[in-house]
């Protein structure tokens, strides 16, 4: 009998040290934003930050507020042109500190397929610009990945058909109001018979743009990253480092002046990597959670320390993977539901999680 109590008593310390006891990392204590909507898109503004919200109801459903670094939000007028644009939830909202340019989009038609809107403004206020059907839609068309603003202007990015079989990466640029598509033949965006490619986000770098996302290769899915050198010009594309059996995808990214961190997938495990340079390379150690092919998962917030923070959405509620040097360690959270987006802005680290904004102090984390 007093060897079956001590063997109780010890499965019962080990399961107990297992869900964060005492000598386990504290939990983070997010703080809840409030915003007059549900929050789908962060854009960093300086030292703001512009957040794509999305309003049921409303006379004008996509909305976007500034919340300054008092936590003043003041709300930026939107215009719509189309019945489409009245119902679209944001895709990516972007800014050079003066321009603003976006993407939205909502199903609808005998198909289902999304309506796409582009708007472009400034932050007295976002316009939504018509396009004809055929611009974004129609029998070639694919999703759009969003929309990035570079030194040398604004490019749309998504996917369009390939005459060969598949898809390409697509670029559209501005001329006036309308959006005219590119060619990607003959580029590094272009789909063949040994590589079909699928963007998944995509972010400003340098002069140039970098897309993530995946390519079907050799009998598989393989994570993979379009560059470009300045605009829309010189791409390039890197399959990021994995196992020669696995598969995988790169599903966000962010990136600063020197370097980009991406966040997916490798047989249905997180996996994350870090460019530096002009090189790749897998972050060793990552801790051990389940991703799907359907899941969301926002891009990692790097703080200007280097700090690396990946958030992920568990059972058991919110958890924030944080990467200081060459240890992670894992927080529990106060919040709980799936995360969709984050970023940084300063040292504040925000993020979507299901219809609520949260931000938490990186010099404050214990």
């Amino acid at each position: 009998m007093r060897t079956r109590a001590l063997v109780t008593v010890l499965v019962a310390t080990l399961v107990a040290a297992g869900c964060g006891g005492p000598d386990g990392p504290p939990p983070l204590a997010l703080t809840k934003v409030d915003l007059p909507g549900a929050p789908v898109t962060l854009t960093p503004s300086g030292g703001a930050l512009l957040i794509g919200l999305h309003r049921d109801g409303q006379p004008v459903v996509p909305a976007l507020v500034r919340r300054d670094a008092s936590g003043a939000v003041t709300e930026i007028p939107t215009t719509t042109a189309t019945p489409y644009g009245k119902l679209a939830r944001w895709t990516q909202i972007a800014t050079d500190g003066t321009r603003l340019f976006a993407v939205g989009g909502e199903r609808g038609g005998a198909h289902g397929n999304v309506r796409w809107s582009v708007w472009d403004g400034a932050l007295a206020g976002l316009t939504e610009k018509r396009q004809a059907f055929s611009t974004f839609g129609g029998y070639g068309a694919g999703d759009l990945v969003g929309v990035v603003i570079t030194p040398a202007g604004p490019v749309v990015l998504g996917g369009w058909d390939n005459p060969n079989g598949g898809f390409d990466v697509a670029t559209w640029l501005p001329s006036g109001d309308d959006w005219i598509r590119q060619p990607s033949a003959g580029t590094a965006l272009e789909a063949s018979r040994e590589a079909l490619p699928f963007p998944i986000a995509a972010t400003p770098l340098g002069d140039g743009i970098m897309i993530v996302g995946w390519q079907f290769a050799d009998g598989r899915e393989q994570p993979v990253a379009w560059r470009s050198k300045s605009g829309n010009t010189g791409w390039t594309k890197t399959p990021l480092p994995a196992p020669p059996t696995a598969h995988g995808a790169a599903m966000s990214v962010s990136c600063s002046a020197a370097e980009c961190v991406a966040a997916g997938r490798l047989d249905s495990t997180l996996a994350l990597w870090r460019l530096t340079g002009d090189t790749w390379s897998q972050l060793p150690d990552v801790p051990t959670f389940p991703v799907s092919d359907t899941d969301v998962l926002p891009a990692p917030a790097v703080t200007p320390d280097g700090t690396v923070v990946q958030f992920i959405g568990t059972p058991d509620g919110l958890k924030a993977l944080r990467r200081t040097g060459t240890t992670w360690t894992v927080h529990s959270t106060t919040a709980k539901g799936k995360p969709t987006a984050a970023t940084t802005v300063g040292t504040t680290i925000y993020t979507v999680v299901d219809d609520a904004l949260w931000s938490v102090d990186i010099t404050k984390l214990p």
